[in-house]
């Protein structure tokens, strides 16, 4: 007799088991891959927004006047979420929280800086001195699904050049 080469019911048994196997975890591996790719690029985008953010407030906030620092907030607003200040050039500038939105006014210039604020607070760290502000900020953003997840979070402290 002629032996023929030809696959066994139990190789293709196993074969088509392994193939389900491989059909049933993909898509679930796909979305969670996706996931992973979302939130990674969200947290990079955050990331480098808030570096920005604070660049931008830290070197405006040195050139106030003291003396002119009020920090406050707007009706409906969250508490010590807005600073305003006269530089010592004569500029009035105003940065508060609006909403989802960081709004930076300059001479009466508004624009937005961020549509991604979560939370946003000004204080003072020493209750005997007005010459040093603490920024604190909170970023979220939209990742999968329309879920959001706080991102970022960032704290720093500004001197006042000009008391």
């Amino acid at each position: 007799m002629v032996k023929r080469k030809a696959f066994t019911l139990i190789e293709i048994m196993v074969t088509v088991a392994i193939i389900g196997i491989l059909f049933t975890m993909g898509p679930s591996m796909f979305m969670n891959l996706q996931r992973f790719y979302l939130q990674h690029n969200a947290r990079a985008d955050i990331q480098s927004e808030i570096r920005v953010i604070m660049d931008n407030m830290d070197r405006t906030i040195r050139q106030a006047s003291a003396a002119s620092v009020n920090v406050s907030q707007d009706t409906g607003s969250p508490p010590y979420s807005k600073i305003s200040f006269t530089t010592i050039d004569g500029r009035s500038v105003v940065y508060k929280q609006s909403g989802r939105q960081l709004i930076q006014t300059i001479a009466g210039n508004t624009k937005a800086l961020s549509k991604n604020i979560y939370y946003l607070a000004f204080t003072y760290p020493k209750t005997d001195t007005n010459t040093v502000v603490s920024i604190s900020i909170t970023l979220q953003k939209a990742t999968f699904e329309g879920r959001t997840t706080a991102i970022q979070m960032a704290i720093t402290k500004v001197r006042i050049m000009n008391p």
